[in-house]
């Protein structure tokens, strides 16, 4: 069992990334923890779930503009960056 948790700006909403989330995965492994301005999955160990949560993070992040989030995978936690600061200048 792995839980993946991404960690949301304050101003961010997650509920793009919530819905997404929970169409890969039952809805009893999505979660968010409001004290946090974490979401979190819990999943069986496989590459094919970490790489379904990288695809909707950066689905979500480019769909409502979020600037940033932190995606922890385990102990390793990785800064994921949306389209506008991905390119210099937010240029595409």
């Amino acid at each position: 069992m792995v839980e993946i948790r991404v960690a949301v700006k304050d101003d961010a909403v997650p509920h793009g990334l919530l819905e997404r989330l929970a169409a890969l995965f039952d809805r009893s492994s999505v979660s968010f923890d409001g004290s946090r301005n974490e979401v979190r999955v819990r999943s069986e160990w496989e590459s094919r779930a970490v790489v379904e949560v990288i695809h909707a993070v950066q689905s979500w992040l480019a769909a409502d503009g979020i600037a940033s989030a932190e995606l922890s995978v385990g102990d390793h936690s990785y800064t994921m960056v949306g389209p506008s600061l991905a390119t210099p200048n937010g240029a595409r």
